[in-house]
């Protein structure tokens, strides 16, 4: 599976699938218990954080545990209002319809305590503790194989592997098979915290979101169910688009090229006018409503990189734009050592939004908490020159701030001329960042 495309793809499933709804009781208690017996999930598209604290917006996207019907119990708590008669008729229907009531009791599956919680049920029934946000993400993991013949949508294997039918393409035909994986910081998480005294203070609030980026704060923006469905729907043809012309190139795709590879093959389905308004008013959007306060570096969506102005990494399945952004990669590369790596170069308008999208679907429809981490498209500066490093083998922990207790990171700063875009007071509202580097 291509990185940062798991989760999304798991969460279309589950909305989609109308065996989900059928039998959606008895997989979420199952997988629950085979994510308690198992170890991490290596996936990179399936890591998040813990349970940010819940908001109070009736549009935010629930969790598939929560979500999950729970069997009803009937009205526990009612009597009959007045004595009746042993043996007579209303006596025996009392008696079917308490006993009625008994069994759908205690039928309510062990990890969905609701039903039993919110009525008058014994003292002695204790709700189970509700499962963390890995442990949901690990359950959906595993419901992956059993939904996948459930849905119409063709594996990355099969749209790779089949023949192109599309125009031209501003890459090299060899290069549609490339199939780079990379790793990028659209799932490498922190816990957030369970609970934030929120300051009156704009600057100081804006200090708090970049210290707890995975917070749910008060004024955070959610997108409506309505978009949301379009959101995943349009991230899920990116997706087959991403299989289509590989990892690496997808990085470099111009917006109107890939809603043309979308047009002309099949396997990627077009955009509908739904997900391409949506697109459209992404992009366009005043992010600084979503608590994001960088500028735009990108004003226009069919914004493209020149072939010319770009150079491709050996070894790294990424690009960097020719000139001051390469240079400075490889002075730092030989100053610092081999170990450092480049985890992620140029980016075009259409990567941005499928890493900023991404992120969306893994804040559970909080498309604040997802500008906390990954810049809205039009405002990266990867669009024009900046670049991740890491350590080799450094896996998801070079997009954390572990990074900076490694070597490579202390060497680089010990180096004395290399900034970082994103410190750990900046007033943009974006997480402390210190493998990527500013060059711009």
């Amino acid at each position: 599976m291509a990185a940062g495309t798991g989760y999304a793809t798991l969460d279309m499933i589950r909305r989609s699938s109308p065996e989900w709804a059928i039998s959606q009781a008895e997989k979420a208690r199952k997988a629950a218990e085979d994510a308690l017996k198992s170890g991490p999930v290596s996936d990179e598209g399936t890591l998040a954080s813990a349970p940010a604290q819940p908001a109070a917006n009736p549009t935010q996207p629930s969790s598939p545990v929560e979500t999950a019907p729970a069997t009803p119990a009937g009205d526990i708590a009612s009597q009959p209002a007045a004595p009746v008669e042993p043996g007579s008729d209303a006596w025996q229907r009392t008696m079917a319809r308490q006993q009625a009531q008994q069994e759908a009791l205690t039928s309510v599956p062990a990890e969905q305590p609701s039903a039993v919680a919110q009525s008058d049920a014994p003292a002695t029934v204790t709700p189970q503790p509700q499962p963390s946000r890995q442990d949901r993400l690990n359950r959906l993991a595993r419901q992956e194989a059993a939904q996948e013949s459930l849905t119409s949508v063709p594996s990355p294997v099969e749209q790779a592997t089949a023949e192109s039918t599309a125009p031209e393409a501003p890459v090299e035909p060899t290069a549609l098979a490339q199939t780079d994986s990379v790793l990028d910081e659209s799932q490498a998480t922190s816990d957030a915290p369970v609970y934030v005294e929120e300051s009156q203070d704009e600057a100081e609030k804006v200090r708090q979101k970049v210290e707890h980026f995975e917070y749910d704060f008060s004024d955070d923006v959610f997108v409506t169910q309505d978009d949301f469905q379009t959101l995943v729907s349009a991230l899920e043809r990116m997706n087959r688009v991403q299989a289509y012309v590989g990892h690496g190139n997808f990085n470099i795709v111009a917006f109107d090229d890939m809603v043309r590879y979308a047009r002309y093959q099949p396997r990627i389905g077009e955009f509908t006018p739904a997900e391409l308004n949506y697109l459209e008013q992404l992009f366009y959007d005043d992010v600084r409503d979503l608590g994001f306060f960088g500028e735009r570096v990108i004003s226009r969506l069919d914004h493209r990189l020149n072939a010319n102005d770009i150079q491709k990494i050996q070894g790294t399945g990424h690009f960097l734009l020719r000139g001051q952004s390469e240079s400075f990669y490889n002075q730092l590369r030989a100053q610092v050592g081999d170990s450092l790596i480049l985890t992620s170069g140029v980016r075009g308008v259409v990567k941005q939004y499928h890493l900023f999208m991404a992120k969306v679907v893994q804040a559970e429809g909080n498309i604040s908490r997802a500008s906390r981490s990954l810049a809205p498209p039009g405002h990266s500066y990867h669009a024009i020159g900046d670049f991740d490093v890491g350590r080799v083998g450094g896996g998801l922990a070079n997009f954390t701030s572990d990074f900076a207790e490694t070597d490579e990171y202390k060497r680089l700063r010990d180096l004395g001329f290399v900034h970082i875009r994103y410190t750990q007071d900046n007033e943009f509202g974006v997480r402390f960042e210190p493998w990527h580097i500013r060059v711009v």
